[in-house]
């Protein structure tokens, strides 16, 4: 059974045509707050594993201690990481203060032919 769309609702009945739906606009802060703290704990264990694999590197001999932390690279991947590191911010922050006016249009005829397809899949 599907519910009527509305700007502020997020169930999607086809294509974005107008404005973006506010997916987390009925969410609670207390939901939001438990989806970061639940992020942070799974980057804290990607971390936790990669200190691992370091030791165990090192412990076999495939690396000397320290490599990870001492290694500085040359100029080109320096500034292949810098330039990542300023790409992947500002993917993060621009979503702060992002339009909600989609980037792209989609055809309106493509929500009569998903509605034709859905319709079909019914029978």
């Amino acid at each position: 059974m599907t519910q009527p769309s509305s700007p502020r609702n997020a169930l999607l009945e086809g294509p974005v045509l107008g404005e973006e739906p506010l997916f987390l606009d009925q969410i609670p802060n207390d939901n939001l707050v438990g989806a970061i703290v639940a992020l942070t704990a799974e980057v804290y264990m990607l971390r936790e594993r990669l200190q691992t694999l370091e030791a165990e590197l090192e412990t076999r001999k495939v690396l000397p201690p320290g490599a990870v932390e001492t290694r500085s690279g040359n100029a080109a991947e320096s500034a292949a990481r810098n330039t990542d590191l300023t790409a992947f911010t500002t993917r993060i922050l621009s979503e702060l203060g992002r339009d909600r006016t989609p980037v792209s249009s989609i055809d309106p005829r493509v929500k009569d032919l998903l509605q034709t397809h859905q319709q079909l899949n019914v029978k």
